[in-house]
């Protein structure tokens, strides 16, 4: 019994590691966004273009106004 009690506490450490590393990466992208002038909106708005994204929960999309040349 404790090799098995073992092996679900590494996939369980394994798992909540997991879910640490991706928020870190959402806080990034959102950073980037921002770098770029641009918005974190769940859908673009006619005017603007998206540019990369943000986050995979709320807001995935960052947006940008189109420039008009």
């Amino acid at each position: 019994m404790p090799g098995a009690m073992r092996i679900f506490f590494l996939i369980f450490a394994a798992l909540i590691l997991a879910q640490i590393f991706s928020v870190r990466g959402g806080v990034g992208r959102q950073l980037r966004c921002l770098k770029l002038n641009g918005r974190c909106e769940v859908e673009c708005l006619s005017f603007e273009v998206q540019i990369g994204g943000c986050r995979a929960e709320l807001t995935p999309l960052c947006c940008k106004k189109k420039k008009n040349h």
